[in-house]
Parts: structure tokens; sequence; C-alpha cells
């Protein structure tokens, strides 16, 4: 074996070309399948970092609409006591906190209120210092457990900073501890979990039965499965039914394993997908360098007759071609490795250009693994077969050929034929994945919505409520921030919502009619819920249609009041008028009943993978139900103008509130978007290099027919045919080839078009049927030109075939 490496290495030190060629395409190929493998490792394959993982899961509460519902507190407290015999139970929520340091400019978090017990639940220690102990959750202690992340971007990885106090939503707060970096996965979360605070649920949120923000994690310990335990929680449940409300009785309980949370179905099957298509590349590679090794191979044949004449085994013939073929696998591997490193810093940029989240794709052993097998098996892939047949020469036949070498028998040709007709077939289905998808994100992105998207300007806004702890000084915050941006030069109107509709809406929520027979319990219909300023329609031009906007008399102590979309009016009241009809809550003891005073025109979220759980929207008066977590909206010719001056103007008010999306609309779409750009310069990525590898695979085996086939040309020459007529026969042979890929290649495209339908229904239908076939006429195209330019420089050579020098070798 080591003899054939020294052999097969001088032997590709003496063709340097063909060696840099190789293990340049193995480079990309490998690489590419490597940076995705390792995008795969990030999102669905890493497993969790906690102890005793597999008896950690979340457990949800279902209803007949929801079956990833949460709990509220009374629910929190009913599990805990229900579930002490057979498991331990901690309960956490998303929070948003802004932090602000002495001489830093203010920062919000998207951290978490846990209960004391999460982390010896989860069964991890902090970093340093200590965790919350149960006298710290409660309302009041005002104490904090930063996440690695946080503690090296704010305080520079401090060790001093246990025992700092620092400004969190306005009041003094102590940090008492630092959880370790694996510690926080927004998979698990939901969030970054920049920070935990106690959960300290106040008063208000264990009264009301409606707040089902808290989330539970659980480790069981007396039951040996999780079909087990979820047997106990049914059973749990049927027994919790009789206590509750008629409209909560049919509330079940469902339990999942925490490390499920890491494999979301439409993340699981797009990192396929992106695997799959970057195997596709590696597919046309190897097809690429198996023809390579076949051209060589066959200009060595009359060196393997004599080899097989004086007695070489086939073991003996193969072993030199196979040693080539893993040397440069293994050399493509190496510089595939630097090829993903600069992938994955990519991948890791565009994934965390939204801000949010700071992702980072790394190569960690497993993914080093993936790599070095896969390079040996590349290897194996493209060296064996041309290996094996060229082992499988006719030795009398080989010897009596002379110096002219082999021109291939039709085995061999038919080989060499297979290999184009798959790459061609390949690039097709590269193509059309990065078509459909490209397209229908372009025109995802440039639908009529509804509501202005051009000339806003957003920013997402924390209120801390230890600074206004009612919503009557809340709203006057809001009223007096509307003032002083409505008064900027520029600026046309303003308006503060709960949210825009980018991409969801914050909160849904189920209605009944008043004076009309309540659906099933579980069934009612359900509803987006935005809670806006009167000036709400006005900054965004969303149409009213009928009755009237909200108004300042819709005040904390006024009648209640809400405004429908016109999707919800057909819905609820078909052929009849909304207007002073009531709709409220299916809770029967707290029906919360409000009168509909208007009807608004659909808009659709800017952004939108997923077809929304309900087409209907409930508009209710901000003064009537104030958050304190709001978007402050802008609209004006030049939005970026007043970008600074909003800043200004907000740090003014309250030098404590950090702006979070900040910007105009469109740039806050586009950092949303940066992980779907991504995914899209990802597909074009593959479908631009594998149409190039089949072409100079194309050119390669067309080149190597002349050469081989010069003889034969000469004949014809010599006989009358004119240049045109060898233009042609050897410009149809490449045509041909790339027909025959491109209709295998249909089936694979019909494949990859259901396939992206899947996991984004909404892009999926942004493509018609006629734009699909146009789309696959036009890549077919775009393929077929291809063989031709690839095949037009050695058919235009074969025409210059002079027939006399053809024909002196014979």
């Amino acid at each position: 074996m080591l003899s054939d490496l020294k052999f097969a290495f001088r032997q590709l030190i003496k063709s340097p070309g063909f060696s840099g060629i190789a293990v340049l395409t193995l480079a990309l190929g490998i690489g590419l399948n490597t940076s995705m493998f390792s995008l795969m490792n990030l999102l669905i394959l890493r497993p969790l970092p906690y102890a005793d993982k597999d008896r950690l899961v979340r457990i949800y509460r279902t209803t007949p609409q929801d079956q990833q519902a949460g709990h509220s507190a009374s629910d929190y407290a009913e599990l805990i006591e229900g579930t002490a015999e057979f498991g331990n139970l901690a309960a956490y929520r998303d929070w948003s906190f802004n932090l602000a340091q002495t001489g830093r400019p203010a920062v919000n978090l998207s951290g978490l209120r846990v209960a004391a017990e999460l982390f010896s639940v989860l069964g991890m220690r902090p970093e340093l210092g200590r965790t919350f102990n149960p006298e710290e959750d409660r309302p009041g202690n005002h104490v904090a457990i930063l996440s690695h992340a946080t503690w090296q971007a704010q305080f520079g990885g401090d060790p001093g900073v246990i025992g700092r106090a620092v400004r969190i939503d306005g009041e003094s707060t102590t940090i008492i501890g630092v959880m370790p970096a694996a510690f926080s996965s927004v998979f698990v979360w939901g969030s970054p979990g920049d920070i935990f605070r106690p959960l300290a649920l106040t008063d208000l949120e264990r009264a009301n039965p409606e707040d089902n923000g808290l989330k539970l994690i659980g480790r069981y310990r007396s039951v040996d499965s999780l079909d087990q335990l979820n047997a106990r929680l049914d059973t749990l449940a049927t027994r919790l039914a009789p206590l509750r409300s008629a409209a909560r009785s049919k509330d079940g309980l469902r339990a999942v394993t925490l490390q499920s949370l890491m494999q979301n179905p439409n993340t699981v099957m797009l990192s396929l997908l992106l695997l799959g298509l970057a195997g596709f590349v590696l597919l046309i590679a190897c097809a690429n360098l198996a023809n390579l090794q076949f051209a060589r191979a066959v200009a060595r044949t009359r060196e393997f007759g004599i080899r097989a004449a004086l007695g070489a085994t086939r073991r003996r013939l193969l072993g030199p071609l196979l040693a080539e073929s893993l040397l440069l696998a293994l050399a493509g591997g190496v510089a595939g490795i630097l090829v993903a490193v600069w992938s994955n810093d990519w991948l890791s940029s565009r994934m965390s250009a939204n801000r949010m989240v700071t992702f980072m794709v790394e190569l960690e052993w497993n993914v080093l693994l993936f790599a070095l097998v896969l390079s040996v098996i590349t290897g194996l892939v493209f060296g064996i077969v041309p290996a094996w047949i060229m082992s499988r020469v006719n030795v009398n036949e080989t010897l009596k050929s002379g110096g002219r070498g082999s021109t291939g028998d039709r085995s061999q040709n038919r080989f060499r034929s297979s290999l184009i007709v798959a790459q061609f077939a390949l690039s097709l289905v590269l193509l059309a994945g990065a078509g459909f998808f490209i397209y229908g994100l372009e025109r995802m992105l440039q639908r009529e919505v509804g509501w202005n998207t051009e000339q806003t300007l957003m920013a997402v806004i924390n209120v801390p409520q230890a600074k206004y702890p009612t919503p009557t000084e809340t709203y006057a915050f809001y009223t007096r921030l509307q003032e002083r941006l409505g008064a900027l030069p520029g600026a046309e109107q303003v308006s503060v919502a709960w949210t825009l509709p980018m991409f969801q809406y914050l909160t849904s929520r189920s209605f009944v009619v008043d004076g009309r027979d309540a659906p099933p319990v579980g069934h009612e219909p359900l509803a987006g819920v935005n809670g806006v300023s009167p000036s709400y329609l006005d900054t965004l031009q969303i149409k009213l249609l009928s009755g009237r906007n909200f108004n300042d008399t819709d005040k904390q102590t006024s009648l209640p009041v809400a405004l429908i979309n016109e999707s919800m009016a057909k819905t609820l009241f078909p052929g009849e008028d909304p207007l002073g009809k009531r709709i409220g809550s299916p809770d029967p003891t707290n029906r919360a009943w409000v009168e509909i005073v208007g009807v608004v025109a659909d808009n659709t979220f800017a952004i939108s993978f997923l077809p929304p759980a309900t087409r209907s929207l409930v508009l209710r008066p901000l003064a009537q139900d104030t958050w304190n977590y709001v978007t402050v909206t802008v609209r004006a010719r030049s939005p970026e103008a007043l970008a600074e001056p909003m800043r200004h103007v907000i740090t003014e008010l309250d030098s404590d509130l950090p702006l979070q999306q900040f910007g105009t609309v469109r740039q806050v779409i586009s950092q949303f978007m940066s992980s779907s750009t991504m995914i899209s310069t990802l597909l074009l990525v593959f479908a631009v290099l594998g149409l190039f590898l089949a072409a100079i695979g194309l050119y390669g085996v067309i080149a190597r027919t002349v050469v081989q086939r010069t003889p034969e040309i000469g004949i014809r020459v010599a006989l009358g045919a004119q240049s045109g007529d060898v233009v042609w026969l050897v410009l149809g042979s490449g045509i041909r080839l790339a027909l025959l890929g491109s209709a295998i290649g249909l089936l694979g495209a019909y494949g990859i078009a259901r396939l992206l339908a899947a996991i984004s229904p909404t892009i999926s239908q942004e493509v018609p049927a006629s734009t699909s076939a146009a789309m696959i006429a036009g890549v077919t195209l775009l393929l077929l030109t291809t063989a031709v330019l690839a095949s037009w420089l050695p058919s235009r050579r074969a025409s210059r075939v002079n027939p006399i020098d053809a024909l002196r070798a014979e």
C-alpha cells in the first residue's frame, strides 16, 4: 500500500494542472458540504449541555386550537402539586429588560424571568457567583444573573462583576451570577436568554387566568419513559378539569423532550435540503473528476496492458489509481476545511445580522470527522469505477494497438456519457431550486401588504413598569412621546402600538359574539389582537371601511370598544352590519364585552413564511389595553432623516430606554430577512457552481472524444464531409447528453418544488404553476445553451482536422 501511495504521489506531481484542478474542485465540494453539516450540527444535532438531559421535558398545555399553549400562574401552582410525586417543575417567561450603566448608553436584553428551581431542574451551576434562592423569587428582589454572552459583551468578561449594582428597568439591581456559555439556547428558551431575573409573579399575574405566558420545564424521575410521563399527565389533566372554568375544561397536558426542541420540523427539513443540495454539487464534482481520472487512465492503457502481460494482478492495477484518488480527496478535504471555515464565518455573520440572536457556526469534532469521512468516500466514489474499468483491459487488444493507445470501448464511452447526463440532471435540480426560492422570496417581499412600508420609521421600546407602574402613567408617557415626535420637522403622523404587522401579532385571542350560542369549548373563532393609538390607521395608511376610528374619548374608563378587519367581519357577521355588535372572552364568568365601532381593510404581514393561524384581526385602543412593550412609528417623506432626531427625543424623555428594531420599516425587514437572503445566496452559489462544473465536464468529454475520433473525422472529411457536418457531429453529441440530463432532472425539479412548498408555503404560493413552467423552460434553455458553448470549441477544432495529418498515423 505504501508503495502504491508513493507511486501515486509521483504521478500526481507529474500532472500539476490536473492535480490543482482536482484539489480545487474537491475543496469547494467538500468545504460546502462540511459547512452545511456545521449548520445542521448547530441547528438540530448539538446535544443539550444539561445533566441527565434525556429526562428533561417541556410541558405544554393543549387545547383544540393549540397543542403548544402556555400556562397561567394558577396552572403552574396546580401542576407543581400534581407532579410532585414523579417530577420537578420550574417555570419561566420571556421578558425584555433595559440595562443601563454609568457612562454607557442603555441596551435592551432579551431575558427571562425564571423560578428559583429552574437551575437545579436543569442541573447546571453558574460559572461565577450563585443562582437565585427561594426567598428571592418574589416581587421586590432586585437581583440578576447574566448569560455568558452578556457578561462578555456588556462587562468585558470582568470577574469582579459579581456584586456590582447596575440599573435594570430604571431600578438598582445587583449581579449575583454568570451562567456558562452553553446554558443559554435560543432553541430551548425561544429567546437568546441574555439575562435572568426572578420569576416573582405579581398579584395581578396570579389573579389573571388569561395570562398564559408561563412556560414549564420539568425533570421526571419516578417514571421510566416519556410515554409513561404523558400518561400520568393525562390522568392529572382529567383530575384537574372539574376544578377549572368551562372555557378551560378541555385543556390537556403534553410533554416533549427538551432535546426535541432543537428539531423543529421546518428547520430539520431546511437543513437536510441545504446539505442535500450541497451534496449535489459534490456529486457533480465527483463525476467530473471520475471523467478526468478515466481520461488519464485511458491515456495509460498501454502501460496497464504491459503490466498485466507481465503478471500484475487486478489489485496491483487498481492500487495506484485508487491511491491517486484518495490522495486527491484527502488534499481536497484539507483545503475544504479552509473553505468551510470561511463559509462558516459568512453563515454566522448572516444569521446574526438581525441583531437579535448571535449564532456561531463552528467546526466541532463531529464536523471534522464528517469532513474526513466525506473525503475518503469522495475519493472512492470518483476513483473506484474508472480504476475497475481500466483493470479489465484486454492485454492482446491493447498491445496490438501499438503506440496509439486506446480510444475506449462502447461500455467505457457509455460510462463517461452517463456521468455527463448525471451532472446536467443535478444541475437542473440546483438551478430550479434556486430559481423557485429566489423568485418566490422576491415576490413575497414586493407584494401589496395593505399598509405603508416605504415611508415609515419604527422603534420598539420597553417602558419599565417600575418607573411607570400604572396603565395611566404609561399611556401618559406615550402621549408625551407622540407630541414630541409629531413636532419634528417632516413628521406627518406618529403612532404607538403593541406591534406592526411585520411577521406576526404578539398575541391572539378567542372570541364569542354577544347574543349567540357559544361554540363548543375550544372551537371559538380566533383572531390576532393589537393595541393601537388613535393615529395608527393614519400612520400606516390603513383604510377605514365603515364606522369610526378610535379617538381621545376612548379612555380606560370609557366603554370598551374595538375595530375588526374585513375578514373577521365576513366570518362572524356574513350579510350583517357588525357595527354595534359585541364580542368577548369565551370565559362565561368574565366575558369582558367590547363593542365593535369600525371595520378596517385587511392587511397582511410584511414577512410571512407560514400561513397565519387566523386572518381575523381585532384592534383595541391602547388607552384601554396598555402594554409596556410597544412599537413607535413615524410616517414621513424622508424617514431616514428623522432617525437621529427620533433617538434624541426618546433619550431626552427617558435615558434608560434603548431602541430595538430601530430604523425604517424596510431596513428592519431587511434585517429580519438576513437568514432568508443567506439561503438564497447559498442556493445560487450551489446552482452556479454545479452548472460551471457540468459545463467543464462536458467540455472535457467532448474534447477528449474529438482527440480519440480524429482518424474517423479525417476519413469523413476525406470522403466529402463538410465543415458543418463535422461541427454538428460533435455538437449534437453534447446537446443530446444535455437534453437527456435535463429530462431526468425535471423529476428532481418537481421534487425540489414540493419540498420548498412544505418548508415555506407562502413563498411557494408566490410562484404560480405558469411561472414554474416558464422557470423550468428557462432553466432547461440555460442548460442547453451551456452545453452548446461547452461543445462549440471542440466541434470547431474537429471541423479544422486535416485528413492527411489525421490518417498519417494509420
